[in-house]
């Protein structure tokens, strides 16, 4: 007549059994896979290149001189617009 909770809840008296590990496991594998991708790189969204990003990159390197970086700039400042 006379039950516990565990027993009245489940309808047995072990427990909440194996599940009670589950949420704190998720939540942990999550928040780790997101502090690891940050570290790793950054967001995602952090990396988006652009045409000035690699003429800068290319000027950069030596690819280019200081006149044709200007001139290819120029023709992307008029492509924004």
């Amino acid at each position: 007549m006379f039950t516990t909770l565990a027993t009245h809840y489940h309808g047995w008296g072990w427990g909440p059994g194996p599940w009670v590990l589950f949420f704190p496991l998720f939540w942990l594998t999550l928040i780790g896979f997101v502090i690891w991708r940050f570290r790793r790189g950054g967001p995602p969204w952090r990396y988006h290149e652009t045409g000035r990003s690699v003429l800068d990159e290319m000027y950069a390197r030596g690819e280019i001189d200081a006149d044709e970086y200007r001139t290819r700039r120029d023709v992307l400042r008029e492509g924004q617009r």
